[in-house]
C-alpha cells in the first residue's frame, strides 16, 4: 500500500485521537472536575466520530487497492497472452521451416513474412511496455521543439498503413491544408496520434470507418479520431485514459490489447501541455480529441 494512501489513515486513527485526548487532558487540568464529566462525554463522541469516518476511509483505500489490484492482474494476463501469440507463431513456422516442411519457395518466402510482421509485433509490444515502465518511473522525457503539425499527422497515417493491409479501412481526412506549428517532442506526438487511430481501428466493426481531422481556433489547435465502433458508456468515459482500464462492456474485452495504450495518450498529450477527451454515445461511435497549444507565429 503507497504512503499516499497509508497517510489520511495515520491521521485519522493517530493523530485526530492524540489531539482530541491532550485537548481535553489540558482544558480538565485548567477546569478541574468541573468540567471532567462533560468534556469526557465530548471525548467519547469524538473518538467514536473519528472510529466511523476512519473505518470508512480505510475501506474506500481497500476497495480502491482492490480494484488497482486486478486491473494489474488482468494486465499480466493480457500482456501474457499478447507474447504468447506471436512468439508460438514464430516458433511454429521457424520450426516447420528447420524440418524442411515446405519446400516451394514461395510458401517459405510466405512463412518468412509471416515471421517477420510477428516478430515486428512482439517488438512493438516489448517497446511499448517499455516506454510505459519510463512513464511511469518519471524518466520519459520529452524534447520539445517548434514542429509543424501537417507532418506529424502524414507520419502517424504512414505508420498505420500496415493495419490497412489486414483489413481495408473506409478512412476520412479532414485536415487543412496549412495547421500551425506545435511545441512537440515530434516522435511521441506520432505515437499518440497512432495510439488513437490503432484504438479506433481495434473498436470498429466489421466496416470500419475512420475519420482524422484536425482544426486550429485561436492559441488551440485539435486533433480528433472518430470512429464507427460501439461507443463508449458514460460510466466508462472517465477512466478510458487511466491505466490497465478495459471497459465493462463485454465485448470490448474480447479486443486484444493491454489497456496501456490510451494512457500513454495521456501522459504524452500532458506532457506537451495540452488535454485529451473522449466524446461518445453508445451505438454512435466515439471520438478521441487532442488538444494542444499553438505555438505561435506562422502555420506549418
Amino acid at each position: 500500500m503507497k504512503l499516499r494512501h497509508v497517510l489520511p489513515l495515520i491521521i485519522g486513527f493517530v493523530f485526530v485521537p492524540a489531539a482530541l485526548m491532550l485537548t481535553v487532558g489540558i482544558l480538565i487540568l485548567v477546569y478541574g472536575s468541573v468540567a471532567r464529566d462533560y468534556l469526557f462525554g465530548i471525548l467519547i463522541v469524538s473518538l467514536v466520530g473519528t472510529t466511523i469516518i476512519g473505518s470508512a476511509a480505510t475501506l474506500a483505500v481497500l476497495f480502491r487497492e482492490a480494484r488497482v489490484a486486478k486491473l494489474q492482474t488482468d494486465f499480466v494476463n493480457k500482456v501474457s497472452h499478447e507474447l504468447r501469440t506471436p512468439l508460438t507463431s514464430i516458433r511454429m513456422f521457424v520450426e516447420t521451416l528447420q524440418l524442411g516442411r515446405l519446400q516451394d519457395p514461395q510458401r517459405q518466402r510466405e512463412a518468412l513474412e509471416i515471421v517477420a510482421e510477428e516478430t515486428a509485433r512482439l517488438s512493438g509490444l516489448i517497446n511499448r511496455l517499455l516506454d510505459w515502465a519510463r512513464m511511469e518511473s518519471g524518466r520519459r522525457v520529452y524534447e520539445l521543439s517548434r514542429q509543424p503539425l501537417g507532418p506529424i499527422l502524414d507520419a502517424a497515417l504512414a505508420a498505420f498503413e500496415p493495419q490497412q493491409l489486414h483489413h481495408p479501412v473506409q478512412l476520412e481526412l479532414d485536415l487543412p491544408s496549412r495547421l500551425p506549428s506545435v511545441m512537440a517532442d515530434r516522435s511521441a506526438l506520432v505515437e499518440a496520434v497512432l495510439n488513437l487511430l490503432n484504438n479506433a481501428f481495434k473498436y470498429t466493426g466489421a466496416e470500419k470507418r475512420i475519420r482524422l481531422s484536425a482544426v486550429a481556433s485561436g492559441p488551440t489547435v485539435t486533433i480528433a479520431v472518430t470512429d464507427n465502433g460501439p461507443g463508449i458508456p458514460q460510466r466508462d468515459q472517465k477512466h478510458v485514459f487511466d491505466k490497465f482500464y478495459r471497459a465493462s462492456d463485454p465485448l470490448k474485452r474480447t479486443v486484444e490489447g493491454t489497456g496501456l495504450g490510451l494512457a500513454m495518450v495521456k501522459h504524452i498529450v500532458i506532457g506537451h501541455g495540452g488535454k485529451v477527451s473522449v466524446e461518445s454515445e453508445p451505438g454512435r461511435g466515439a471520438t478521441f480529441v487532442i488538444a494542444l497549444p499553438v505555438a505561435g507565429g506562422t502555420h506549418g
